[in-house]
């Protein structure tokens, strides 16, 4: 009997243990993951084609996008990492939905940088983007429902990805149309 409850304790201490440095491993290393594979995409698309495109004149210059996805994809992980420590029956029912939508939102975002930049695609990308721009507000209040802090900490996100709408918009418009 001993024995067991030994054992029992020692196996919930490791796996506390194991969870705490899995947990910020994991939602990190997505967000590294997301910020790599956006990357590698983007400089399929980069070079003369999109040289030649017209730009809003509110475009920032190139070297600011970087540090903004470093913040917003860290602020992201952050996020995510609060809601998966929190506890309780109604969180619990809230946190497969909460996972759900990351997953919407890391391939949506994914998509983009594919649509937009490798496949020259700025038409494509906008609507994209606008369901991506849905599926962030919608993170916004399920995050907020589990942690205030959590949901608040992705309103940055937002706030870069209307902007990038924007943008994007501002180039479908005006450098369209784009060949299949």
């Amino acid at each position: 009997m001993m024995t067991t409850d030994l054992m029992n304790s020692v196996s919930e201490t490791c796996d506390r243990k194991t969870r705490a440095w899995l947990q910020p491993a994991v939602w990190f290393g997505a967000s590294f993951l997301l910020l790599a594979l956006g990357g590698w995409l983007t400089s399929l698309g980069l070079g003369e084609w999109y040289d030649e495109l017209d730009f809003p004149p509110y475009q920032p210059p190139g070297w600011a996008f970087t540090p903004a996805w470093v913040a917003i994809l860290s602020l992201l992980a952050w996020a995510t990492l609060r809601i998966s420590r929190s506890g309780g029956a109604e969180i619990a029912r809230e946190l497969p939905i909460a996972y759900f939508l990351y997953g919407v939102q890391f391939a949506l975002n994914v998509g983009w940088s594919l649509l937009f930049f490798a496949l020259r695609r700025p038409d494509a990308a906008l609507w994209e983007i606008i369901v991506l721009d849905c599926v962030l507000l919608g993170m916004i209040f399920t995050y907020r429902r589990i942690d205030r802090a959590a949901g608040w900490m992705l309103v940055p996100y937002f706030a870069w990805l209307l902007f990038a709408t924007a943008i994007n918009a501002w180039i479908a418009i005006h450098n369209g149309p784009f060949p299949l």
